[in-house]
Order: structure tokens, then sequence, then C-alpha cells
């Protein structure tokens, strides 16, 4: 098998593995309520130390990727994993409980950023984000699945966070002794350069649909069990189904992404995908019927694989560390922002929350609109390969 195949493969493995991680949290945010007796609003504190955790790690190692290099960053992602896991496993109190869930917003944003700069070292023709972000949905699928049984049988969500410490620990040991990650280093990128790169005509925009598209996925999964058992009246097993069912979709969708472009095109493909969120998000508050939930899924897949993409393959090599370090960096900022206030709110009424992510696939939508006249006046500047 060639060298960069192989890669594509274990970082794909890699991705769900950070999925079912970072997926067990909205997947047991009811649970977790419940053990440490929380409401909606103060359980609003588990998605935004999550994420300022993320944040702040990713702002470091957009500064640091170039120098440290690629395969010391991916073990130092996995052990960050690992910790996550065993804390989530053997926690006794709600202090521990804040620091597992602070280290799974650090290991998901850190491998996230690690694994998709890993990614876009390999050929061209292995890059396909579509189904680089399709991996992460299924973990999406197998987690609410697994936990959903796990609860159905009254068996203790725990031996799920024993699963992924075995499977964290094969990863590093897996990494650790081969050599088909290279540690590939560049010249240190300092911190201020992100600004050079943010002059880009095109790179600001599409950060900012990052805050918003990121914000609304994460808020909308993570509140989603609230949405369907005490604002829908299903039981607590039927929201985990539905989360799955959600992902299932999700990662199709993903899957489907570069067809979709090669139809399209990716700003056209982000505007049509918009459109649709706030379309099955209005019948989903009017109807209260979990069929939009799933729909709304399939709405919401392209944006972000397609805007990443849309930007990385525009910038050199060295840049793009850096740029998607700033990118799980924005995405942090939206999660806290978004998913947070839908909690706040959330507290009040779990379907006024919902409107935040239509608020946000408009402003999203005007901005492709704004990058469509970008590129036909020629402003887009891409830098050589």
């Amino acid at each position: 098998m060639d060298k960069d195949r192989k890669i594509r493969v274990l970082i794909l493995a890699q991705m769900i593995a950070l999925s079912m991680a970072a997926v067990s949290i909205p997947a047991l945010i009811t649970t977790f309520q419940k053990e440490y007796d929380l409401s909606i609003a103060q359980s609003a504190i588990i998605p935004i130390i999550s994420t300022l955790g993320g944040f702040i790690t990713n702002v470091i190692i957009a500064s640091v990727s170039a120098r440290l290099g690629l395969k010391r960053l991916n073990l130092y992602f996995l052990l960050i994993s690992l910790f996550a896991s065993i804390l989530l496993a053997f926690s006794s109190n709600i202090y521990l409980f804040l620091i597992g869930i602070t280290l799974i917003g650090i290991s998901t944003a850190f491998g996230l950023t690690n694994t998709s700069t890993i990614f876009a070292h390999i050929k061209l023709k292995y890059q396909n984000y579509g189904v680089f972000h399709a991996f992460f949905g299924i973990g999406g699928i197998i987690t609410p699945a697994v936990i959903s049984v796990l609860l159905k049988h009254e068996i203790n969500y725990r031996y799920f966070y024993y699963l992924l410490v075995v499977m964290f620990i094969g990863f590093i040991a897996y990494v650790a002794s081969t050599s088909l990650i290279e540690n590939r280093k560049y010249d240190n990128i300092k911190f201020k350069e992100a600004f050079s790169i943010i002059r880009k005509s095109f790179v600001l925009p599409v950060l900012i649909i990052i805050i918003f598209q990121a914000g609304s996925e994460q808020g909308i999964v993570m509140w989603s069990g609230n949405l369907l058992s005490d604002a829908m009246g299903h039981s607590v097993q039927f929201a985990s189904l539905m989360l799955s069912f959600y992902w299932i979709v999700f990662t199709i969708s993903r899957l489907m992404i570069q067809f979709m472009e090669k139809l399209l095109g990716k700003l056209n493909s982000a505007k049509l995908s918009s459109i649709l969120s706030i379309v099955f998000l209005v019948l989903l508050l009017l109807s209260s019927k979990p069929i939009f939930f799933v729909l709304l899924a399939a709405a919401m897949a392209p944006t972000f694989p397609l805007m990443q993409k849309y930007s990385v393959q525009k910038l050199p090599p060295r840049e793009v560390g850096l740029f998607n370090g700033m990118v799980f960096a924005f995405a942090s900022i939206g999660n806290v922002i978004i998913s947070g206030s839908m909690g706040v709110i959330g507290d009040h009424s779990i379907n006024y929350s919902y409107l935040i992510p239509i608020f946000c696939a408009v402003v999203i939508l005007a901005i492709t609109f704004y990058l469509s006249a970008l590129k036909k006046s020629g402003k887009v500047k891409v830098s050589p390969k």
C-alpha cells in the first residue's frame, strides 16, 4: 500500500476515536445532569470549559506546530486523549469530571488541528476533506448507539471510556513504534504571522463562517437530548438513538461532498447548505417531529469541510498548520459563544435556544455571497505552492 494511503488510513482511524470521545459528551449530557445534579444552564459550563481549553491549546499549537513536528504533536494529542478518557472512566466527583471534560476539549481541538495538518501533507489525490470530516461522523454514529444500549440495559456508561482507554493506548504504541508519520518540521512560524494570513482577502470571511458553523453544529448536537426528551417528550434512550441517526446522515452527507462540490462548486454548495439548514430548523421547531432533526444533519454537513478546503488549497504548505490551528481556535470561539448561549437560553426554553442556529445560518449565507462577489472581482489572491 502507498505510504500516503497508509497515513490516510491511520489518520481516519484516529478521527473515529477522537470523535467517539468528543461525541460522548452530548450523548451523555442528560446522564451527567442527573449524576451531578446540574440544571441545563449549569451544564452549559460543560461545552464552555471544554471549548475554552481547546481554544487556548490551538492558540499555542498554531504558533509552535512548525517547530515541534507532526509526529511529536500526534503523540501529544493521543496522550491527552488517553488521560481524558481515564479521568472520565474513574472520576468520583464533579471536579475530576470537569478536568476530564476540559481535557476532552483540549484533545478534540488539538487532534483536529494535528490530523488535518498531516492530512494536508499527503498526496492531493488522497485529500478528500469530505471523507476526512465524515470519519469524525462515524464516531458520532457509533457513540450514541453504544451509549443507548448501555443505558437501556442499565450498564454503567463508564465502560464506554474503558474502551477509549484501550483504543488510545493502541494508537500511542503504534505511532511511537513506526516511522509512518514523519516528524516533519518547517521554519518556526511566529504567532504574529497569523495576522498576515488573516489579511488575505478570503481568510477572515472563512474564519467567521467557521465560528458560526462550528458553534451551531456543537449547540444543535449538545442540547439535542434536552430538545428531544424535555421539549418533545421522548425518552433519553430515544434521544440518544436519534443522535446516532443524526450522525449517520451527517456522515453520509460528508461522504457525498466531493460529488456536490463538482456539481455546484464550493461556495454554491455552502449556500445551499445554509438555506436547507434554515428550512429544517424552522420545520423542526414548528412541527416537533424528529425527522427534521435528522434531515438537518444532511443540511449542516457540507459547510465546514468545504470552507476549510476552500482556504487550505489556496495557502502555501508552510502556512497550513498555522491556518488549521486558527480554524479550530475560531471553531472553539463559536462553540463557547453559541453552544453556551443555547444552554443558558435553554434553561428557560430549549425551543427558543434553537433560534440561534437559524440566525447563524443566515449570517453564513450572507458571507458566502460576499465570497462569491470577491471571487468574481478577482480579489481572491492564491499563494503559489
